[in-house]
């Protein structure tokens, strides 16, 4: 699905994942599942691009399943959330949700860890701002385009009947969440991208 001229989103895959290109950079936000991951992988190869930079919003293996698929298969730079560094490279388990059915379904959602990651504070790509959107993971973090007024929000806000709203089910820290979804919402004339659901205009 094409956003606009510089982003599209990937079709096929349980979360969202988007390709943008920034001047020469091709930035791939998230990875997918597993399966999702041999979808991206697809799409790259049937384009005859592929992804320099992968930004992570968040540790849940619907977002990087496919992630470590993919960096054997393209070889990019991976930014991942500061707070999440030791899940995704696999040195800590990921804190469980808070609610049993989150918990439940979190333990069937595997991911292989990824070593070579940097800190989502150290991105360098122009025209991509980093902001903090912790409470549904600890490190939940949204990406800003801010010359196409994008947010990639990830899970921090999801859209459900055309508004954005919290999975409560899969949050870890519900306040935090509250806050974060209320300072995605508070950026007028944005429009978020989100990991599940459709584009909405703020």
């Amino acid at each position: 699905m094409k956003i606009n001229d510089a982003v599209e989103r990937i079709d096929g895959v349980v979360a969202n994942c988007y390709s943008l290109k920034i001047g020469d950079v091709t930035v791939l936000v998230d990875s997918g599942t597993r399966s999702g991951g041999k979808k991206i992988i697809d799409y790259y190869e049937r384009s005859g691009g592929k992804p320099d930079v992968v930004v992570i919003t968040h540790h849940h293996a619907d977002h990087i399943g496919g992630l470590s698929e993919i960096v054997e298969r393209f070889h990019p730079k991976v930014y991942v959330p500061d707070l999440e560094l030791k899940i995704v490279s696999g040195e800590e388990k990921p804190p469980a949700p808070k609610s049993f059915i989150g918990r439940i379904i979190a333990r069937s959602l595997k991911f292989n860890p990824v070593k070579a990651i940097v800190p989502a504070s150290k991105l360098d790509v122009p025209g991509i701002e980093v902001m903090a959107t912790p409470g549904h993971t600890i490190g939940s973090t949204s990406y800003i385009l801010d010359d196409f007024k994008l947010i990639f929000s990830g899970d921090a806000a999801v859209e459900s009947g055309g508004k954005l709203v919290i999975n409560k089910t899969f949050t870890y820290e519900i306040n935090g969440a509250e806050r974060s979804l209320e300072t995605i919402a508070s950026m007028k004339g944005h429009t978020v991208l989100p990991g599940h659901g459709n584009p909405v205009k703020i």
